[in-house]
């Protein structure tokens, strides 16, 4: 991983007062037209890193400045990766959500990438700042997306990490699909292969809607994912810190990773909330890793689900 560097300045402002307004983020989302590259119709995600992140953004209205703060501090999480051997062998590939309904790109799809390269998918994510009134953005599509048109190499343990502020639908329209030049069948729920192409490692990272984590919404992302992969944001400023705790809980308990915020300048009270956050996720981790330990091997039979480790 070395060779690929990932070392421009990440803005101090970004994780205090002024986040979302660094020289960077503040100057690179100017596109108003989708780029070529990024529209879905016949574009396939294929990776061949063992560690495959995808972060899916949803740059409606409501959510768009976590764009620009996962721009600003995605060096960072680059690097803390790296320094901390959360995973070896990753790469991450950026896309983009809003409303089908609403918006005229409301699916943008990346291309897996290491270091700067990442800067660049990132830079042409077009910031529609749109959706409508109807408390959901087309989630239900990216996901149909995702778990039909992603190649991994076949030892791959991929993780998607949908950061998000509405409700998810459950079933996908597939006449939206065909609109957007992406095929589908029919109308279905597509979570079930999501989570099944992903090996259950479906994450979301949920943000207040309107200053308030409303239970429709909760609710309607807990029918779609394991209860525990669903991750309230507390402070937007936490984003970063919330992925990266989430990778580290694979490899280490939380308090550990506390101790790795902390070592990165962390105030107690992010480093609280975060814990706060990951605390399910992190039980569900550690009773799954107790009973595997505990139960005896037996030839052909898989006594543990996988899916709950990366």
């Amino acid at each position: 991983m070395g060779s690929y560097s990932y070392d421009r300045d990440v803005y101090s402002g970004s994780s205090y007062s002024n986040w979302g307004t660094s020289d960077y983020s503040a100057t690179k989302f100017t596109r108003n037209m989708l780029d070529n590259s990024l529209k879905p119709n016949g574009k396939k995600i294929v990776s061949n890193s063992k560690n495959p992140i995808i972060i899916v953004l949803d740059v409606s209205g409501s959510n768009i400045n976590f764009a620009k703060l996962v721009y600003d501090k995605l060096p960072m999480f680059y690097g803390e990766i790296e320094k901390k051997g959360y995973l070896d062998d990753f790469d991450i590939c950026i896309c983009a959500v809003g409303d089908a309904k609403y918006d005229q790109y409301p699916i943008q799809i990346g291309t897996p990438a290491k270091g700067l390269e990442i800067d660049s998918w990132l830079e042409k994510i077009v910031l529609e700042a749109g959706g409508g009134s109807n408390l959901n953005e087309s989630y239900e599509i990216m996901a149909h997306y995702l778990a039909n048109n992603c190649e991994f190499a076949d030892d791959a343990k991929p993780v998607v990490f949908y950061i998000a502020d509405e409700m998810a639908l459950k079933n996908v329209d597939h006449k939206e699909c065909e609109q957007l030049g992406i095929e589908c069948a029919g109308d279905y729920n597509p979570w079930n292969k999501l989570n099944e192409k992903f090996d259950d490692n479906v994450y979301v990272m949920l943000n207040k809607y309107r200053s308030a984590f409303r239970d429709e919404i909760t609710e309607s992302w807990r029918n779609v994912v394991p209860p525990q992969h669903l991750i309230q944001i507390p402070k937007e400023k936490a984003i970063v810190d919330l992925m990266l705790g989430i990778l580290a809980l694979q490899k280490e308990e939380l308090y550990v990773y506390a101790l790795d915020m902390a070592e990165r300048g962390q105030t107690a009270k992010r480093i609280e909330g975060v814990k706060d956050s990951l605390q399910e996720l992190a039980d569900t981790l550690a009773l799954s890793t107790k009973v595997e330990t505990n139960l005896p091997a037996q030839k052909g039979k898989t006594l543990v689900k996988k899916g709950r480790r990366l």
